[in-house]
């Protein structure tokens, strides 16, 4: 029956902490064609493509904790650079988006970053 939320120099611990809202994360617009999305900086990612694009993800700063984001990603004809730490079903990562469709995708590590696994969660929304 007791509630706790601890906040220290190095992490934050709900435990049966009842949210009566919806989960918010925070959103960064990433530009460029070799974007970083750092989890440490946000849970929600968007780009719109301006070329070949290569794609680097930052380590999360609490590496022993499962770590996720979203990404949004607006194609424009070019091509897509996953780190080589993402793994995807099959082995194979997704076509990149065709010019103006957009796709999300979903990455998550409980390893600090060593391994990603990506998954494709909504294709060539137009």
């Amino acid at each position: 029956g007791t509630e706790r939320f601890e906040v220290n120099s190095t992490r934050t611990q709900a435990d049966r902490l009842l949210v009566s809202s919806a989960l918010a994360e925070n959103y960064s617009a990433l530009s460029g064609t070799t974007p970083t999305a750092d989890p440490d900086n946000g849970g929600a990612f968007s780009l719109t493509m301006t070329g070949n694009t290569t794609f680097t993800f930052g380590a999360p700063a609490l590496g022993s904790v499962s770590t996720g984001f979203i990404l949004q990603l607006t194609g424009n004809g070019g091509t897509v650079t996953w780190p080589s730490s993402v793994k995807w079903a099959g082995g194979t990562a997704p076509d990149a988006p065709a010019s103006g469709e957009t796709d999300v995708l979903v990455f998550h590590t409980r390893d600090g970053g060593t391994n990603w696994y990506g998954v494709l969660s909504s294709d060539a929304a137009a």
